[in-house]
């Protein structure tokens, strides 16, 4: 049987930080998009803050590999 992915949508979410005022989680949210001429990877957030950029890369594999884009 072969399958395939056509759409793939991830929430990340984590605790506020410390200079945001919300008092609420951040949620990054990844998913693609594809309108017919290739798939985008689309970021949608109000806000992420991170004090590693490893961090970012950690999530970034996170969904490559969800997503299943080599």
């Amino acid at each position: 049987m072969n399958f395939e992915v056509k759409d793939v949508k991830v929430t990340y979410t984590q605790e506020e930080d410390s200079c945001d005022r919300s008092n609420s989680p951040q949620e990054l949210k990844i998913f693609t998009d594809d309108a017919g001429g290739g798939k985008y990877i689309v970021f949608e957030t109000e806000r992420w803050a991170i004090d590693s950029i490893d961090e970012l890369i950690e999530i970034l594999n996170d969904f490559k590999t969800r997503a299943g884009i080599k």
